[in-house]
């Protein structure tokens, strides 16, 4: 997980209040977000808060090996596309 423009303590405040068992990793300055917002994706938003409307796996190479918006009309509260990836790539390697 990752939390894009906010303070660490800001961070740790809203990971307990969720329960978050996870690391939370900090994009203080935005700039992680907007390097992996695909081009013309939600021209409405900002490109650094592009990212904290979907799902990504990026592989150790940083490259994107997995990309999904979230939406209202088609959300996958179970992620199951983004599992069902995440599998696969487990499975190869």
């Amino acid at each position: 997980m990752i939390n894009v423009k906010e303070s660490r303590t800001k961070a740790a405040r809203w990971g307990r209040a969720l329960g978050f068992t996870c690391p939370v990793l900090l994009d203080l300055d935005g700039q992680v977000a907007v390097s992996y917002a695909p081009e013309g994706v939600l021209p409405d938003l900002p490109r650094d808060q592009i990212p904290i409307a979907s799902n990504l796996i990026i592989d150790r190479e940083g490259r994107i090996q997995f990309y999904s918006l979230l939406d209202s009309v088609h959300f996958d509260a179970r992620l199951v596309a983004l599992r069902a990836r995440l599998e696969e790539l487990l499975a190869t390697g």
